[in-house]
């Protein structure tokens, strides 16, 4: 079975648990699900670390060893400004790599809490700050480049914050 069919599959079989559940979150044995379905835990990792995200309304707890779990709890928001208050205060709390930024705004397209307009906007501004970064870092000594680094990565999150407020009061609803 190839890597993308096991992925949908366990990604499946995580939200049919969900709706099973009596409460808002699961508890799975890596070990036993990896077994279930004749695949390594890392695939399950990969399901997991992709699919059921902050972003995606999820918060993963995990403790590992011989009686090691995972924690899946759905997070229970009522309205679409919840959901972007959440996303606002997770990006506001963590330092935001260019990939994560691009997820985001993937996970927002897919949810249809913007257009296409908006994302390929919101990309563009992201390559933008990427590229002027990649110019001159090759160019300036490693002291330097570190702080230009931490400078990047706030601009980013500067930027999805600022992208994700725009979202908020102008979404209708």
């Amino acid at each position: 079975m190839n890597n993308s069919n096991m992925t949908d599959i366990l990604e499946q079989y995580i939200m049919n648990l969900f709706n099973e559940a009596s409460e808002d979150h699961i508890i799975i044995k890596r070990s036993n699900v990896a077994q279930k379905f004749d695949c390594v835990p890392s695939q399950l990792n990969y399901v997991i670390k992709t699919r059921f995200t902050p972003e995606h309304g999820f918060i993963i707890e995990s403790k590992r060893g011989g009686g090691g779990f995972i924690r899946i709890t759905k997070i229970t928001l009522h309205t679409n400004k919840d959901y972007i208050d959440y996303l606002i205060e997770t990006v506001d709390n963590e330092i935001i790599e260019v990939e994560e930024a691009m997820r985001l705004a993937k996970i927002l397209l897919e949810k249809e809490y913007i257009d296409k307009f908006d994302y390929n906007h919101f990309i563009d501004s992201i390559e933008v700050i990427s590229s002027v970064h990649n110019q001159f870092l090759d160019h300036i000594d490693e002291n330097s480049a570190e702080e230009m680094i931490n400078k990047t990565k706030s601009n980013i999150k500067d930027l999805t914050i600022r992208f994700l407020t725009n979202i908020k009061y102008n979404k209708r609803g």
